[in-house]
């Protein structure tokens, strides 16, 4: 039977990510283009979790389609922030780097990391890339918003979703192969496990606050 910890990552945090996906269809006439983005973003990562599921339990490499997901998430969200940012420069480097990126990705698991193993250079590269988005939108934000302002835009909860999970995420995206590598000593099992619990706790409360910022979501 499976451990508690385990049933957390491997049940609890890919399911709840119907959470949010029920509150984005409730406000679905609502939402702008912008939050309906994060919407697509959401459904992707529940059916990438679902497949990658259904691999695991097959006992088949489910790693090609993270490399095939990082791609389409860098996609989603790249889109997503050059909806909701001002600044002309910045969104034509968004713009570009929706095209760069990819190839990078591509170039990665063609000549350098097979795609039978966790990208830990592209993966690492698109946390850093996503963000500096999140940043540039929080710098964005005008400092004569008083706080009932900022707690009623639900791009601020879905931005802080973003900002909290990718910048937590970045280390365990560094370090994951090392971990993997050493699954069969049950020292580094358990750091493993621990990583990658953090990693779903992260998840989880990015969840939670994109929930949020759909709930209280009015078209404009």
């Amino acid at each position: 039977m499976p451990s508690a910890k385990l049933i957390f990552v491997g049940l609890i945090v890919p399911v709840s990510v119907l959470i949010p996906i029920s509150f984005a269809v409730s406000k679905y006439k609502r939402a702008d283009r912008a939050l309906l983005l994060i919407f697509y973003y959401l459904l992707l990562d529940g059916l990438v979790n679902l497949l990658a599921a259904a691999l695991a339990d097959r006992k088949i490499n489910n790693l090609p389609l993270l490399h095939i997901f990082t791609i389409f998430e860098f996609l989603l969200l790249s889109y997503f922030y050059i909806k909701i940012l001002k600044e002309a420069l910045i969104r034509k480097v968004i713009g570009a780097l929706m095209v760069i990126f990819p190839l990078v990705c591509i170039l990665n698991f063609t000549f350098f990391q097979s795609i039978f193993r966790f990208n830990t250079y592209t993966r690492p590269l698109e946390v850093l890339i996503v963000m500096a988005y999140s940043l540039a939108y929080f710098a964005q934000i005008n400092e004569a918003d008083n706080e009932k302002r900022w707690v009623s835009n639900p791009l601020n909860w879905i931005n802080t979703g973003v900002l909290l999970y990718f910048s937590g995420a970045l280390f365990v995206y560094s370090f994951s192969n090392l971990t993997v590598a050493y699954i069969i000593s049950p020292k580094y099992y358990s750091l493993n496990l621990f990583i990658w619990n953090i990693h779903a706790a992260l998840l989880l409360a990015m969840y939670l606050l994109f929930s949020w910022g759909f709930y209280i979501c009015r078209k404009t």
